[in-house]
């Protein structure tokens, strides 16, 4: 309860900080004419990838000149997740207040969750594991699960404080510490159960993947066509009961899931590309995965296993375009690779068939 207190009030400090921005709409310039808000009338969609901010234009398509200080403009974009990516805030704090409200019951709950399923003993002193062992146990899963946690939960945060009226520049900063302070309690509290205990591998991880999110943000010509996704399907190993302790929720069986890494090549095509291209081969891609087998009974043992596959990008499949809560939904689902047909490599076999 305690750390669940202190992350929700980080996150609120934070947010009040960034309260004090000026609302730029309907800013007066030196000649006493007040300029309103521009939004930009492009967009992302199933097509695009990114949006050109531009100028004014009238009729004619001619520039035209904008009165006083341009920079007071609040240049708006949507984006392939439905939310709107701003220069400046334009907090809502009825919605700000919903998110903070939100994200400390979430937290609460997932918190109270976790403590069932993996702190089933008592509390001991703080303590660290030792690095090279806990970076080989069960063959990296749980770390790969780090990065695509800390990065799915910065997505999420950042998509809603944009929601909520913040800059897109405030958004990512804000998603990426939300992200981080999660994952950042769950390794606090790892420190003080006997079974685990603080893992510095855990932390890399967690760091990579808001860093990966980050990076991505402002650099989406060159990242936005990569998706971490996951995928699941109950274990043998917890069917047959060889765990060595029965898992409690499916994040307990490493051995039924799998990470991937999806890329989508018509993001990477050159707009002349893009033109011929056929409009419903655009959200196939690639993904390459990873997942384990024989660890169940045996952390330090086992193998892996991984996969390439086909992969479907849900953001540029031209349904339910117009509607935002749409895009949104098909963005998070999007965090899913579907069952479709992959090659398996393992030190036992090769294999070829549709696999979730």
């Amino acid at each position: 309860m305690k750390i669940t207190l202190q992350f929700t009030s980080i996150i609120i400090l934070v947010i009040s900080f960034s309260g004090f921005s000026q609302n730029v709409a309907g800013k007066v310039d030196s000649t006493n004419e007040v300029i309103k808000p521009i939004h930009s009338i492009t967009s992302f969609n199933n097509v695009n990838s990114v949006s050109t901010f531009k100028l004014p234009v009238n009729l004619s398509g001619d520039e035209i000149t904008v009165p006083g200080d341009v920079s007071i403009i609040n240049y708006e974009s949507k984006l392939p997740d439905g939310t709107t990516w701003r220069s400046f805030n334009e907090i809502d704090y009825l919605k700000t207040g919903l998110i903070v409200g939100s994200m400390a019951a979430a937290d609460f709950t997932a918190y109270m969750f976790q403590r069932e399923v993996w702190y089933r003993e008592g509390t001991t002193k703080f303590h660290t594991l030792n690095f090279s062992r806990d970076w080989h146990d069960w063959q990296q899963m749980d770390k790969l699960g780090h990065f695509t946690d800390a990065y799915f939960t910065s997505d999420l945060a950042g998509k809603l404080y944009r929601w909520a009226g913040f800059s897109g520049n405030t958004s990512v900063w804000l998603g990426a510490a939300t992200g981080y302070f999660w994952m950042l309690q769950i390794e606090v509290s790892d420190g003080f159960m006997p079974e685990w205990g603080w893992s510095w591998g855990d932390m890399i991880t967690n760091t990579l993947g808001c860093t990966f999110y980050v990076l991505q943000q402002f650099n989406y010509d060159l990242l936005g066509g990569i998706q971490p996704k996951v995928s699941y399907h109950k274990s043998e190993a917890w069917k047959h009961d060889k765990y060595y302790r029965d898992p409690i929720a499916l994040i307990e069986d490493y051995e039924g899931l799998t990470f991937w890494v999806a890329v989508n090549p018509y993001h990477y095509f050159p707009d002349s590309w893009k033109e011929s291209y056929p409009g419903w081969l655009a959200p196939l891609g690639i993904a390459i995965g990873q997942s384990a087998k024989n660890i169940a009974g045996n952390p330090g043992g086992g193998y892996p296993e991984y996969f390439i596959g086909l992969d479907i990008d849900l953001r540029k499949i031209p349904v339910g375009d117009d509607s935002d809560l749409l895009r949104f939904l098909k963005s998070e689902i999007n965090f899913l690779r579907l069952p479709l047909p992959v090659i398996r490599f393992s030190k036992n076999e090769t294999w070829f068939g549709f696999y979730f």
